[in-house]
């Protein structure tokens, strides 16, 4: 009902120049990018308010002291702009509101990825793509960097006013002026991080045993000509009775714990922080040395864990290395300037330590004319503790999701953490039930869930009855394991969960000729849904990973995948899906066994009735996992 002129006017009074209503903000704010645009309507609210407040002027103007002539004027005034705006809320001149919207935003790529960056937020602008370079020019919010992109604090002052978040591809932090980026409110996040861990740690592990082992010196030592026996060459130690010292307790050190622990219960481990953990170091059985130098006199091998600052350069000073016995070790996984190069290889030359295993030195890299390079009880790898493809890939991969969390362009972190916990609690029960159905394997076989970039799996070092949610990890260090669920995700995108198992029933149908045969009602969920693969011995050859993706291809809309004198997987949109179809699939191949021992012809159902109940069994109330898998989870308790 309002007209032109009504209009007009409204925009003029309130110096209003682009004239838009909200569906039209909406619509514009969306066109430019904006995701998730919605218009909040507070106009009721407000008109309460101006009603509020026009009762009270009122009150004043009738009953009250206005003071002068001029104020009451004014109030008087004031009245009739609020009975104004109180009639334009009520014709729909106006609305009062809140815009909700997730703004774009802008990625810059200052370093090139060592794999290429797959962006899959339409949110995230990265100024690297031509066709978003254009609009993201005015405005850069996110910078990503490596480990050789040195941001000092000239370099961080240099960034634009609108950058507030700096993702480093790395563990480390010392090629980043924290300060600087602290002074600009500018966040810093390590991209990468788990992968990272897992290898530092896995690296560092097995340079310790083989250091205590004395191993390295073994290399080209013949076998004896006189022959071997009981008293050649034993002069290595076992992990299980030394002493590892430790300096650093941050999440790698933590995790070297917590494995060191798991292979060798006994073993005396000694550390010196700067903020010690009293909680962990009980849990773990760990000792606290507030003077490294006692630290170094005690241990088998000394191992700084710490990131480097003005208070760790150098903490492995010549007074420390002073300290170590003559058969204890040297291992740096942290930076070469935390050791006194020139002291440490004076105690190699001098062999006042039995060695030293070097994946960082200072300066790095080491000159070739350099001493520690001809020391034969100096070995020096080339900062090599990271270097796999897939570190590689979780470093650029998880670029997108960190963006995302601080943001909020996708889920929250405590979205995230809640989904994870969720997904870990399923996973630990299908191994549980796994082995309470008798269906695994011992420590073999295994299940996964994709988690945003990466995928939870089982971990290969415990039975399965005993698997709690925390056992889960993101890497199964099982060849066999990545290839064939690899494999699985390669070809379905749509697949969430995978189980390979080598259940007695299903592992021996996948033996015969005949294969499986849908012949009962549980079969209905499998019908014309089984792929199959031959297996040619061990899945450890990478190659193997396109056959198994090109076999699951093959038969559209398959859930089970039948490896010949093998196994099998299953796999679907979740854990409970995946693990209640690999429970029908072994009773229905019980079944077929049981009918086919019994010598009688095979009944089989017809087709028309097979297709229907096929279809009828994926119904909402009836898919895999729906109904069982509540009552699947009562059986089991992690207390």
């Amino acid at each position: 009902d309002l007209t032109v002129q009504e209009l007009a006017q409204f925009a003029e009074r309130n110096r209003i120049n682009d004239w838009l209503n909200p569906n039209q903000i909406v619509k514009t704010c969306s066109e430019v990018g904006w995701a998730d645009v919605t218009f909040v309507d507070l106009s009721t609210d407000l008109r309460i308010s101006f009603q509020l407040m026009l009762k009270k002027v009122t009150f004043v103007l009738e009953h009250g002291d206005t003071g002068t002539s001029s104020s009451r004027v004014l109030l008087m005034n004031y009245r009739d702009s609020i009975c104004r705006r109180i009639t334009q809320i009520e014709r729909g001149v106006f609305k009062w509101g809140v815009f909700h919207a997730r703004k774009p935003v802008c990625m810059d790529m200052a370093v090139k990825p060592p794999v290429p960056f797959v962006k899959t937020n339409h949110l995230i602008i990265d100024t690297n793509e031509e066709d978003e370079t254009k609009q993201a020019e005015s405005e850069k919010n996110v910078v990503v960097i490596d480990i050789l992109k040195k941001m000092n604090k000239e370099a961080i002052d240099a960034l634009p006013n609108t950058v507030e978040l700096l993702i480093t591809m790395s563990a480390g932090l010392d090629h980043v002026d924290l300060d600087a980026c602290k002074a600009r409110g500018i966040a810093v996040k390590n991209s990468g991080r788990d992968a990272l861990t897992s290898h530092v740690v896995q690296y560092c592990l097995s340079f310790i045993i083989i250091g205590l082992r004395d191993a390295l010196n073994q290399l080209s030592v013949p076998f004896p000509s006189s022959g071997w026996n009981l008293n050649w060459n034993c002069e290595g130690k076992p992990l299980t009775s030394s002493t590892i010292a430790i300096i650093g307790l941050g999440l790698i050190s933590k995790s070297l714990v917590e494995e060191i622990r798991k292979i060798a219960p006994d073993a005396r481990i000694i550390y010196n922080t700067r903020t010690r953990d009293v909680d962990f170091e009980s849990k773990h059985k760990m000792e606290y040395f507030s003077d490294v130098k006692e630290l170094a006199c005690q241990c088998d091998v000394l191992v700084p864990m710490c990131a480097l600052n003005k208070q760790t350069e150098h903490i492995i000073s010549k007074d420390v290395i002073a300290q170590l016995q003559p058969h204890a070790g040297f291992i740096n996984m942290a930076r070469g300037k935390v050791v006194d190069t020139d002291a440490l290889t004076e105690a190699l030359e001098t062999k006042a330590i039995k060695y030293a295993i070097l994946d960082t030195t200072y300066p790095e890299p080491l000159p070739s004319t350099h001493a520690l390079w001809s020391l034969d009880n100096c070995f020096i790898f080339p900062h090599y503790a990271t270097n796999t493809m897939a570190v590689r890939e979780a470093l650029v991969n998880e670029i997108e999701p960190i963006i995302a969390d601080h943001y909020g362009l996708g889920h929250s972190d405590e979205r995230r953490k809640a989904e994870e916990k969720a997904l870990r609690y399923d996973l630990a029960v299908a191994h549980r039930l796994t082995a309470q159905y008798g269906m695994d394997m011992l420590v073999w076989n295994h299940i996964s869930a994709r988690h945003r970039t990466g995928c939870l799996i089982t971990p290969g070092c415990k039975m399965w009855g005993k698997i709690t949610p925390d056992d889960l990890v993101y890497s199964s260090s099982n060849v066999t394991a990545d290839i064939i669920h690899d494999a699985v995700y390669s070809a379905r995108p749509d697949i969430k969960a995978v189980i390979h198992l080598h259940t007695p029933a299903a592992t021996t149908i996948s033996c015969l000729e005949e294969g499986f045969q849908p012949i009962t009602q549980e079969c209905a969920y499998f019908y014309s849904k089984v792929a199959t693969y031959d297996w040619d011995g061990v899945s450890d050859d990478t190659s193997e990973g396109p056959q198994i993706s090109a076999a699951i291809k093959a038969v559209e809309g398959c859930n089970t995948l039948l490896m010949h004198n093998h196994g099998f997987v299953c796999f679907g949109p979740s854990v409970r899906h995946a693990w209640v179809l690999a429970y029908y699939f072994e009773k229905c191949c019980e079944i077929q066994l049981r009918a086919m021992q019994s010598g009688g012809k095979l009944r089989r159902p017809k087709k028309a009735v097979m297709q229907k109940a096929a279809k009828d069994s994926y119904l909402p109330e009836f898919a895999p996992g729906v109904c069982e898998w509540e009552a699947l989870c009562e059986m089991i308790s992690f207390d």
